[in-house]
């Protein structure tokens, strides 16, 4: 009987903690950034190599539009976040800490009229082509491109939108490794952009490999940070996140991209790798 409580209870922890997944095209093997347009519809980027296309995905991974985004250059996209008027899409891989180049494109919702289902098939008139309002992005506590080993946190997969405001969190590649995830607060309000030095926080991990942040996602006042090994969740308190829970992934991938579209559901997407194929994730919590 011990037993059998033993087992049912371990099914029913293994259910509440089920993940569907996803095959993703081909075209998406260098994915790095994942966000919802509404339920049941994603936005998606690859970083350095592909032009600069936005991709619309359905609920299944399935690409059934790209859009061109004119006056922007994809030297490294590392991911995108969107708020009521604006598409925000992060050129901060900065992998060897030395580009003064590093931008965010602001991009107006304006002209993404919508779509609609009829009959179980998507329909949709979104744009072709939008054009982008290029932001350039400083550090404020980065002096020397490269800066030295110990300091080498200027690297940046993970943006969100967050009450208001940007977030940037760095991804940590000094050398010995330290494990801290810097998080930038950034008035995207005004041009040039403002951004300050929020806060630091430690992650778990050997080195940049198993503990740098990837990707970022904001929702209900809760920040939820992706390493290629785990998922942490962090609550904003007087300004200040808190870690709130941790969770491990599994085995190692190379995951790049979160969007969280309830407090118990979370996509992330992976791109190819040496560890696996590019695919999407979907954890219940």
């Amino acid at each position: 009987m011990k037993r059998f409580c033993f087992f049912l209870l371990l099914f029913l922890f293994l259910a509440s903690c089920s993940s569907t997944k996803y095959p993703l095209s081909s075209q998406l093997s260098e994915i790095s950034g994942i966000e919802s347009l509404s339920r049941g519809t994603f936005f998606a980027i690859n970083d350095s190599g592909d032009e600069p296309i936005i991709y619309a995905l359905k609920s299944d991974g399935i690409i059934f539009h790209k859009i061109f985004i004119t006056g922007a250059k994809n030297i490294d996209w590392e991911d995108l976040s969107c708020d009521d008027d604006f598409i925000y899409i992060g050129d901060i891989g900065n992998n060897r800490n030395q580009r003064k180049d590093l931008m965010v494109y602001r991009i107006s919702l304006n002209n993404l009229i919508g779509y609609q289902y009829i009959d179980g098939k998507l329909h949709h008139n979104l744009p072709d082509t939008l054009r982008a309002e290029p932001c350039p992005l400083n550090y404020p506590d980065q002096i020397s491109f490269p800066p030295k080993d110990s300091r080498m946190n200027f690297d940046s997969e993970a943006l969100t939108q967050a009450d208001g405001k940007l977030l940037i969190l760095s991804k940590d590649r000094s050398k010995p490794y330290q494990g801290l995830c810097k998080i930038y607060e950034v008035d995207s309000s005004n041009k040039p952009l403002q951004i300050r030095l929020l806060q630091e926080i430690q992650l778990k991990g050997l080195s940049w490999l198993t503990g740098s942040v990837t990707g970022c996602d904001y929702f209900n006042n809760k920040l939820y940070v992706l390493t290629y090994k785990r998922l942490y969740i962090f609550e904003r308190r007087q300004g200040q996140f808190k870690l709130l829970l941790k969770k491990n992934l599994g085995p190692i991938q190379q995951w790049e991209g979160i969007c969280v579209e309830t407090e118990n559901e979370i996509r992330i997407v992976a791109e190819k790798s040496r560890v696996g194929r590019q695919k999407m994730k979907i954890i219940k919590l």
